[in-house]
């Protein structure tokens, strides 16, 4: 064990993390995952995915949550006889290990990457993107997750990448891969086009507040001949596109109005009127039919326009232009609006990009030429009013797309790229949701169903270096074109063999003579996006079809993933995208989604601004047990946020670990001396207690197993931490004079009650508290982890049917009965101000009449000397009678002198073997109750004599307002 370990443990006040630890190392020694694996399994194998994270950050809570609902459903349907393989993955591509190579190497840019040699820059990235692996490991192993760490996939790897080659050629083959000009979001810090999901994502949406502008475009057609300039208003949140304006659109059907202001005329839609504010002339209302067709003058000199032959500089009509912003006139610049886009196809308008892929203006924005976009709002601001073309200014905040990995913003731009047809497939996708079991099941129809019938075509290729290379070879004469499927296919067609990696500096450089035209046949020059990649995780695990072809098909598609709420409309759309394109099928049959974890104030968890409990604090000071049992306990399991919040997962810690742990504690004290190791209750007791606990159990294990079934896991646990309090507050409490009594055949009874539902709760909880249902198991079962071959996680799933039967569920109702029976009496001694360890005489209860030994549990529990039914008439109510008669009260002193001497033994740390003499001093009405009870006190006090004293001073205490004193002495001292 390592010295951090070692200080945290002997930091640590709270034993259970230590006793962890100690789970661990028994876990590990004895391979007792790998056992889990290879043991018999009679229902065959279940397959779960494990959507690989990235390895170059530390794991956070989200991570934890994510491990720990991966953990618990393999825990348990192994139990339910199934085999499990769980093998860990890594993320390795794409911009999170490029932009921190970036970083490192203090570059910035494509150019700078190529300068240095693309080589060079992939092989960083290659030896950093799996620095904290080891950390990783470290978080993995304590949280108690059972998964192949060290035999993880990387998507890096040569097998993985050529089966993602397979995946490609097959939809290429397909026809579902074409290259297309689009608009996307695209980030000029990266220069490459990111997918709509990703930005869809955390962290990619953020308020800002930016300067819109209200602008005036000078009309010349000479169709209104007023006396006087005529400008149309239009509005826009992107002042940068204004050198792009080719058109302005407006709606055929929208009523515009021609008003008279300042000496100018201006036309805006009459909806919009707001914008001039006062001070205006209507002159005309139009429709925007009439304005259709006329000219204006463009706002910038824009030679590429002009050079493009194109009709520019006139207003539109379009469909998408509305009145409920703005001017109800749309300014159109085609590279940078997806409507732009469209309506620019339809008319034939110029294309003309002003920026280059660094997001700087180009040549054919001469006039801001060298200017970053952003950067250049302030400037086209100022040029515009010095020429009297700015309206008006007005500042607006609103949600922002940025890059989820370099947080710069992002900005619409139609450029070429490669698609995967979505458009094709949606249909089938949808279909083959209909197999799919989601929980919660809303998000069946709802964000999934929904995020596929809303769907984009999904632009798969990336101008970037360290991915997985598109397969396409191109003839750089005729273009044709052939897509490669594996290395040795490339080996065949290029005659270059040998080929370990394909990464980029690997593979740009091979090329081989176009067979149709002789030309040169040369990579194309994109990367496909990562998320490809984690959408052919299924089969590229797996290195499918090349390897592991029978394996894969047998198994496919898998029983179980999960992952937060986001990934609906990310890994698992782009696992159903790829199992539906490439295996006509659905590529999991059952998915969790949960929900994000915020801090106790509802702020989303930064490590900047340490704004969270650190996870190795709070599980060195609580445990895993109680985490695994907070979070998935929790609404974080039904998709719903949580608040993280300390209290409550100490509140958890108690609930479960603590009580549960003290129930065992006693047991064991007894167990011990009885030398019992039970694995079976005494089916003969005829004990209410035992028949209702073991019942009590039954329903449990009904309980639990059918929400398992349902994967829904809060269901699945809430009702162990029920079960725990019934059994120490009802059910040992209740039982406590059993284990201390004279009738041995009872005695017995209660022990091997007690061991067996420790016992079979210990694997019930196993999934969930899989450390303290070890402690438990080991020890109840006389284990004791001696046996390398024993693990309760080695065992099987407990059975109810023969826990519960018609009569003994009865047991429930009828004890149900008792225990609000009790509470109505104890409110009844509160109002009274009597305490439970003073008798009294009677209890009326209006309710149907019970069995005997349910009134002679009421009666113990209240300490009541009888218990009368008057019958059922009206709503369950009691009556108590509070007279308080000599004889009751000394009886009363005598429970208040046990419960003294015992809390002295526990002081003194004695044990159940160690016998005591009692020595007291005082008179009165104590001194006739340590007469009238000594036999009793004896017994209750596991005391051999009881003995009047003046010498020794022992404790001062007093009872009914009388004082004396009271000493014990352990026998043999």
């Amino acid at each position: 064990m390592d010295k951090e370990t070692m200080d945290k443990r002997n930091n640590s006040l709270n034993p259970f993390p230590r006793m962890e630890e100690d789970v661990l190392v028994f876990w590990e020694k004895n391979k007792t995952f790998v056992r889990s694996v290879e043991k018999v399994a009679p229902r065959g194998d279940y397959v779960f995915y494990d959507g690989p994270p990235f390895g170059t950050g530390e794991p956070h809570y989200g991570h934890i949550l994510s491990s720990i609902a991966k953990d618990v459903v393999p825990r348990y349907w192994t139990m339910r006889g199934f085999r499990i393989e769980r093998r860990w993955g890594w993320d390795c591509h794409g911009l999170p290990i490029e932009n921190i190579i970036e970083k490192d190497l203090g570059i910035s840019g494509k150019k700078q990457i190529e300068e240095m040699g693309i080589g060079e820059f992939n092989e960083a990235c290659r030896t950093r993107v799996l620095e904290y692996a080891d950390i990783w490991d470290k978080m993995v192993r304590r949280i108690g997750r059972w998964v192949d760490f060290k035999n993880s996939y990387k998507t890096m790897d040569l097998p993985f990448m050529e089966s993602v080659w397979w995946g490609f050629k097959e939809l290429w083959g397909k026809g579902l891969i074409y290259q297309g000009r689009k608009v996307l979001l695209y980030c000029p810090r990266c220069e490459t086009p990111i997918s709509n999901f990703e930005v869809a994502m955390d962290n990619s949406y953020k308020d800002i507040t930016e300067t819109s502008v209200y602008v005036k475009f000078k009309v010349t057609s000479d169709k209104f001949q007023v006396n006087g300039d005529v400008y149309i208003l239009a509005w826009t949140t992107t002042p940068w596109t204004l050198p792009g304006n080719v058109a302005l659109a407006v709606g055929d059907d929208i009523d515009y109005v021609m008003v008279k202001a300042d000496n100018e005329y201006l036309i805006v839609a009459k909806d919009r009127l707001e914008v001039i504010n006062s001070g205006y002339e209507a002159i005309k209302e139009l429709k925007g039919k009439d304005l259709v067709g006329l000219e204006y003058e463009p706002l910038f000199d824009v030679p590429a326009i002009k050079a493009s032959g194109k009709k520019a500089h006139y207003i539109a009509d379009a469909d998408f232009v509305t009145t409920k912003d703005g001017t109800g006139v749309v300014h159109t610049a085609v590279v940078y609006g997806e409507d732009d886009y469209n309506l620019g196809l339809k008319l034939d308008l110029p294309v003309v990009p002003a920026l280059d892929d660094k997001g700087i203006f180009n040549n054919n924005a001469p006039q801001f030429k060298g200017i970053y976009f952003k950067k250049a709002n302030k400037l086209i601001i100022e040029d515009l009013d010095k020429r009297g073309l700015l309206f008006k200014i007005k500042d607006i905040s609103h949600s922002y797309p940025h890059c989820h990995r370099c947080e710069t913003q992002l900005y619409y731009s139609a450029i070429p790229a490669w698609f995967i047809a979505i458009a094709k497939l949606k249909k089938k996708m949808l279909e083959q949701n209909e197999n799919i079991s989601w929980f919660p099941e809303f998000l069946k129809y709802g964000r999934f169903a929904l995020g596929i019938e809303q769907a984009p075509d999904w632009n798969i290729s990336r101008n970037r270096y360290f991915a997985t290379p598109i397969p396409i070879w191109q003839c750089d004469k005729c273009e044709e074109k052939k897509v490669v499927g594996s290395v040795s296919e490339l080996q065949s067609d290029s005659g270059r063999f040998g080929i370990t990696d394909i990464h980029r500096h690997f593979i740009d450089d091979i090329t081989w003579t176009c067979p149709k035209c002789g030309g040169t046949m040369r990579r194309i020059r994109e990367v496909l996006d990562g998320w490809v990649e984690s959408g052919s995780m299924s089969f590229a695990q797996m290195h499918y079809p090349f390897e592991n072809k029978e394996k894969f098909e047998k198994n496919f598609p898998a029983q179980y993933i999960s992952e937060y709420i986001s990934q609906t409309r990310a890994w698992f759309y782009v696992m159903h995208v790829m199992s539906t394109a490439l295996f006509d099928s659905n590529s999991f049959e059952h998915v969790i989604t949960t929900g994000v974890i915020l801090n106790e104030k509802g702020e989303k968890m930064s490590k900047s601004k340490k704004n969270f409990p650190d996870p190795w604090k709070v599980i060195n000071e609580s445990g895993v047990d109680a985490l695994r049992m907070y979070l998935m306990s929790s609404s974080l399991m039904h998709a719903e946020n949580l608040f993280f919040n300390e209290r409550d997962l100490r509140d958890v810690f108690r609930k479960n670990i603590m009580i549960l742990w003290n129930v065992y504690s006693f047991y064991a004290m007894y167990a011990r001396t009885a030398g019992d190791k039970p694995e079976a209750w005494d089916k003969a007791s005829e004990n209410i207690l035992d028949r209702w606990i073991i019942t009590r159990l039954g329903r449990l294990i009904s309980d639990v197993t059918k929400s398992m079934d349902g994967y829904d896991i809060p269901k699945a646990t809430r009702p162990i931490t029920f079960f725990i309090d019934d059994l120490s507050t009802w059910y040992l409490r209740r039982s406590r004079e059993r284990f201390k009594g004279e009738d041995e055949k009872d005695k017995a009874a209660a022990l091997a009650t007690t061991g067996f539902v420790l016992a079979n709760l210990a694997k019930l909880m196993a999934p969930f508290m899989p450390f303290m249902a070890e402690q438990i198991w080991q020890k109840v079962t006389g284990n004791d982890f001696k046996n390398p071959d024993r693990s309760v996680h080695l065992e099987e799933w407990p059975e109810a049917r023969n826990m519960q039967h018609e009569t003994r569920n009865m047991v429930l109702t009828e004890m149900e009965s008792v225990r609000k029976i009790v509470e109505l009496a104890l409110a009844k001694r509160d109002e009274a101000g009597i305490k439970v360890r003073q008798p009294l005489a009677k209890l009326e209860v209006r309710s149907k009449k019970l069995e005997d030994d349910y009134v002679k549990l009421i009666a113990d529990e209240m300490n009541i000397k009888v218990v009368k039914f008057t019958g059922e008439k009206g709503e369950l109510s009691v009556e108590l009678d509070t007279e308080i008669t000599d004889e009751l009260r000394r009886e009363g002193m005598k429970r208040e002198v046990v419960r003294a001497v015992n809390s002295l033994r526990k002081e003194a740390g004695l044990s159940i073997n160690d016998r005591i003499i009692i020595t007291w001093s005082g008179g009165g009405e104590i001194g006739k109750a340590m007469s009238d009870y000594e036999k009793e006190i004896l017994k209750e006090t596991l005391a051999d004599k009881l003995e009047m004293s003046d010498k020794e001073n022992g404790k001062e205490l007093a009872i009914s307002g009388e004082k004396f004193r009271l000493a014990i002495r352990k026998l043999g001292n």
